[in-house]
């Protein structure tokens, strides 16, 4: 098996349906004998890159096709694609783009596509195509930006002509951000070992942050297996430390899997306190118990829960974190396939993120703390959610952060992070206090 093959075949099981990563994991884990790591790292690359362009290189590939893009056999499909986007967006140079991909179409069985395979890949290499070929912004942002149709209504609607400066902005990945755990260790001895790693490290924002180039997978290393480190983006940091959880304090964690906001939030408390940490799905409970014991954690509690439902036999607590469910909108540099959200059920979403909310306040104590957070950047999800909580919750207020990030926007209602400004995931982060009546 070759990694373009590999590639192909992953690209055809995901039109099927499916979340990216798990389709592409399932195809490699199929491979035998397993691909060596330098081709994975290429199949991915290509896998992934066909997503995040395919609207735009279907654009290109129509202009050339008897038939659309979306009209061809699948397995044809897929090649094209996956040699358009070698060819212009991964330095691959065209003749190879063109002569792997021609001879993967015979490969595959496909012999009598040969021709049309290098024809349209030929010319749909050489094409231009630029921002400016596409005036109308909603087909700019569905076709040069690669958005689904809601999506892009979506952004323009809330963000207008600073939607597109958004959407190039999705096309970078954040640097990868890594949380030191300082039950075990300190900012500067886990510097030192992940650059024994080979890994090029330097200082985050605030303390306990690292910035980390990994040479392979950030999980791979003696460092992360010994626990000194969980791997967590910096909008998710910044979320936790918010909360300021404390040694001695109980703490309630409601939408913790896999468990990055809930380390953090136990070793602020000095592993000294109960942290409550829960999760609706039952098979990611383990995902939370294999953290804390990989981290050393042992004031956390990973459970089985629905954080819609009341739980009112577990008290009250002095902090209270909800990561609620959302459309995932300002991640989309990480998970391509959230390109192309239709957004439907919206209303459903909205209204589980309100008795999520609501619940995390109802379990909160007097003077307690309560953090909303999610990684979206839609204002229905982040402002408009908040509002609605305090037209109903008069005894809370919201307060500035206590740490910042350049380029947030912080007003009455949280903080916003968006990717072209922050260089960051997209998020949105309010911290709400009880105040004492």
């Amino acid at each position: 098996m070759t990694p373009r093959r590999l590639a192909v075949k992953a690209l055809m099981h995901q039109e099927q349906a499916g979340y990216a990563n798990l389709v592409l994991d399932g195809e490699l884990k199929k491979c035998t004998p397993p691909l060596e790591a330098r081709d994975a790292a290429f199949a991915a690359r290509i896998f992934y890159t066909v997503l995040e362009y395919q609207p735009l290189l279907d654009y290109l590939l129509d202009h050339f096709s008897k038939k659309p893009a979306a009209r061809l056999d699948a397995p044809v499909r897929a090649i094209l694609r996956s040699g358009l986007a070698q060819a212009r967006f991964m330095e691959v140079p065209p003749s190879a783009a063109v002569n792997e991909s021609v001879k993967l179409t015979k490969a595959m069985g496909k012999t009598s596509a040969a021709g049309m395979v290098n024809a349209v890949l030929r010319r749909a290499i050489a094409m231009t195509v630029q921002e400016e070929d596409f005036p109308d912004p909603l087909q700019r942002l569905q076709i040069f930006y690669c958005l689904s149709p809601a999506v892009a209504r979506l952004f323009y609607r809330e963000y207008g002509e600073e939607a597109f400066a958004l959407a190039a902005a999705f096309r970078q990945r954040p640097v990868s951000a890594v949380r030191v755990n300082t039950l075990c260790t300190s900012d500067k001895e886990l510097t030192e070992q992940l650059q024994e790693e080979g890994h090029t490290v330097r200082p985050g924002p605030w303390d306990h942050a690292l910035l980390v180039d990994f040479q392979g997978s950030p999980a791979a290393g003696d460092a992360f297996r010994r626990g000194a480190y969980h791997v967590q983006g910096l909008t998710s940091q910044f979320a936790a430390l918010c909360v300021q959880a404390e040694p001695g304090q109980k703490v309630l964690d409601l939408c913790a899997a896999p468990g990055g906001k809930s380390l953090t939030l136990a070793q602020q408390m000095q592993d000294n306190g109960l942290l409550i940490s829960g999760e609706a799905v039952p098979g990611r409970v383990h995902l939370l118990e294999e953290a804390f014991r990989r981290c050393g954690v042992h004031c956390a509690r990973a459970v089985q829960n629905d954080a819609t439902v009341p739980r009112k036999d577990w008290g009250k607590f002095d902090r209270v974190l909800c990561d609620v469910p959302c459309t995932g909108l300002g991640i989309i540099a990480k998970k391509p396939d959230i390109r192309y959200k239709n957004l439907d059920g919206m209303e459903n979403l909205l209204s589980i993120q309100q008795k999520i909310l609501q619940n995390g306040a109802d379990s909160l104590a007097e003077n307690g703390r309560l953090v909303y957070s999610t990684c979206t950047v839609n204002r229905q999800e982040n402002q408009q959610q908040v509002e609605k909580f305090l037209a109903g919750n008069p005894e809370f207020r919201v307060v500035a952060p206590e740490i910042s990030l350049p380029g947030m926007q912080t007003d009455a209602l949280g903080t916003l992070f968006l990717p072209h400004k922050t260089g960051t995931d997209g998020f949105f982060v309010a911290i709400l206090e009880k105040l004492s009546t």
